[in-house]
């Protein structure tokens, strides 16, 4: 019975812990396909679904807008696999991202074209985010520390 108690609580936890990094993926994933699209009804929609709807009624969508369309020139295309993961927890994922077109097996990539993704999940509703998007280039990260 022990034992019963005890793999049936491990599973639990996997599976809630799976669940939300899923959470992570699908806000992740929609990021890149209305980035790689790049139009504003793409961001907006990118935007609606993944904004905690309090934190969405309040914001300035023309400059949430504006910010996404300057990432999406300065970075072009991005791969839709992650480059590399940083850190995951049950309400934040950080990850590098790479340009469409470059090679994930390369190793030597320039800081300044990887992209750091920061999605931190809302703890009471974890299919939004308790705020945007953190990007950044690797490079201006790097400076920072």
């Amino acid at each position: 019975m022990k034992r019963f108690l005890i793999t049936t609580i491990t599973v639990l936890i996997l599976t809630i812990s799976y669940s939300q990094s899923k959470e992570h993926l699908n806000i992740l994933d929609q990021f890149i396909i209305s980035h790689n699209d790049g139009s504003d009804e793409a961001i907006k929609e990118f935007i609606k679904n993944t904004y905690l709807p309090e934190i969405y009624e309040n914001i300035n969508l023309k400059d949430h807008v504006a910010f996404y369309k300057q990432i999406i020139s300065e970075f072009g295309d991005l791969n839709r696999q992650i480059y590399y993961l940083v850190e995951e927890t049950p309400y934040k994922l950080i990850v590098h991202l790479i340009k469409k077109d470059e090679n994930m097996n390369n190793l030597v990539i320039d800081p300044e074209d990887i992209l750091q993704v920061e999605i931190d999940l809302s703890p009471s509703n974890t299919n939004y985010m308790e705020r945007g998007l953190g990007l950044d280039s690797l490079l201006c990260e790097q400076k920072r520390d």
